[in-house]
């Protein structure tokens, strides 16, 4: 275990980095597309798992404001949907939670990260 953990810690830690992105600089697309891109590397598979139910949650924020900006207010099935939008950004919230306190299990530390959406 002590030889897996030390591997992990670096492992998690360069994902962190990779991960904190401006968000405010950038859209949601560039941040849910540039996290898609992180490598596994020697990540734990709960920590690797989780990571990607996070960028899973960010593509669907991407999609669904993807979505508000395609339609037209006479284009009825391609309204905004705000509910989808508050709910992917909620789910964004959830998920880093638990990337976070997988990241703490392995000694991880996490980087001072740029805003949330």
């Amino acid at each position: 275990m002590v030889v897996r953990a030390s591997a992990a810690k670096p492992a998690i830690e360069r994902i962190l980095n990779a991960d904190n992105l401006d968000v405010e600089r950038l859209s949601a697309r560039e941040v849910a597309d540039t996290m898609a891109e992180i490598p596994r590397g020697r990540a734990p598979s709960d920590f690797w798992n989780a990571y990607q139910a996070h960028v899973q949650a960010w593509l669907e924020y991407a999609a669904a404001k993807d979505r508000s900006r395609a339609g037209t207010a006479t284009d009825i099935d391609s309204a905004p949907n705000g509910a989808a939008i508050a709910s992917a950004r909620q789910r964004i919230n959830t998920t880093f939670d638990r990337v976070e306190e997988l990241a703490r299990k392995y000694g991880a530390r996490l980087p001072i990260t740029a805003t949330r959406p």
